[in-house]
């Protein structure tokens, strides 16, 4: 994996797919902060909310670097593919694409209570000039038991099956993959704040201590749980890391 640097953005990304990258690092001077909405908006809303938040921080909106969203439903997968389509026109909308892609992470989960009714933001990344000691902040896209650009469903890691031994082999996949997001950043899973497990499955305490601990890898913060899934019908499990200086909750 290569680092892309986007120079407007302050900072650099991995290049994953059409409709996000793998994972952000700021890059030197800079760092990623992270803001969450009071109450999750219908996407459109929620861009606005980035907006204006992004021009009371004297922030350029390229500095936007990451985007949670929250659906409905888990989707077919064509009508996953459509909600991608409409998802980067609205990017594009905004000038955020580089070449016809996003360098944006996304986490894209569907609660297992609640969901919303239509497709909405909950929270977003952004960078901000400040000199920070240790590893770069970074933010890596959910990851789900689905290679990059491997067929669906034929290359999902155990599809259909939700038994433990399968849960734990999905999550072997899944942090494998993004540990090799991490080290192509140049970071370390010690130094992420925050490392989310979206499952719908009673399997976070197994797969804390049989599959990171398995390699090694211990975030300071811990294994956060969220009981939701993936946003593809068929997919169980999904993982994103991020670290980051701050973190806001928005007022209304």
């Amino acid at each position: 994996m290569l680092r892309t640097e986007h120079d407007t953005g302050g900072y650099s990304y991995l290049p994953g797919l059409p409709f996000a990258s793998n994972g952000v690092t700021a890059t030197p001077g800079m760092t990623i902060e992270h803001a969450v909405l009071p109450q999750p908006q219908p996407l459109p809303n929620g861009l606005d909310h980035i907006r204006r938040h992004l021009d009371r921080m004297g922030r350029p909106l390229h500095a936007l670097c990451g985007l949670e969203l929250r659906l409905p439903a888990a989707l077919p997968m064509p009508a996953f593919r459509d909600f991608n389509e409409q998802y980067l026109a609205l990017l594009d909308k905004w000038g955020l694409l580089r070449a016809g892609t996003s360098p944006l992470t996304r986490t894209n989960v569907v609660p297992s209570v609640n969901p919303p009714a239509a497709p909405t933001l909950l929270a977003f990344s952004y960078t901000t000039a400040r000199k920070t000691s240790g590893p770069p902040c970074l933010v890596i896209t959910g990851v789900a038991e689905l290679t990059t650009g491997a067929r669906f469903p034929d290359d999902v890691v155990r599809h259909g099956e939700v038994g433990i031994d399968a849960l734990l082999e999905k999550a072997a996949y899944i942090i494998g993959e993004v540990n090799a997001r991490i080290t192509a950043l140049g970071a370390c899973w010690e130094r992420a704040d925050r490392v989310q497990l979206y499952c719908a499955h009673r399997a976070v305490f197994e797969i804390g201590r049989q599959v990171l601990g398995r390699i090694g890898a211990q975030p300071a913060h811990g294994l956060t749980w969220h009981d939701s899934t993936p946003p593809v019908l068929g997919l169980e499990l999904e993982i994103d890391v991020r670290r980051h200086t701050h973190e806001l909750i928005m007022e209304d």
